[in-house]
């Protein structure tokens, strides 16, 4: 299994556990402030293995073919949700009342998972299809 592959199952796993997380808790708090530490969770995608650091891992051209076509599949993806759930707050708040800011700020971070999970499955397809990717 390719590293990239790997990193996108590592991905899958930690953004399934910060959004199930979320939701039990905005079930039990609503949406508040407070809710919005979950996703501190989401500061594990930073970890990595120190395989990259060192040299080990090299990524040839298919490689970073797949990276991009899956970063512009998911950047098309993250502004057409922010766009869909802006409208939506809008449309459910009325359009002359304001939306609070930390709906806003939750908003964000759960779209943001959500692209990012979008892109690591992305990034497994593409490796499962194989060269033709």
């Amino acid at each position: 299994m390719p590293y990239q592959e790997k990193r996108a199952w590592f991905m899958l796993g930690v953004i399934a556990i910060t959004l199930a997380a979320y939701f039990a808790f905005i079930s039990l708090v609503r949406f508040d402030s407070v809710s919005l530490t979950v996703f501190a969770l989401a500061g594990f995608l930073g970890l990595r293995t120190s395989k990259r650091r060192r040299g080990e891992v090299t990524y040839d051209e298919r490689d970073r073919q797949i990276e991009r076509q899956a970063l512009v599949a998911t950047m098309c993806v993250f502004y057409a949700l922010i766009l869909v759930l802006s409208l939506a707050v809008d449309f459910t708040h009325r359009w002359d009342t304001s939306v609070s800011l930390w709906m806003v700020i939750q908003i964000f971070w759960a779209v943001s998972l959500v692209t990012w999970g979008i892109k690591a499955l992305i990034v497994i397809v593409m490796y499962h299809r194989g060269a033709n990717a």
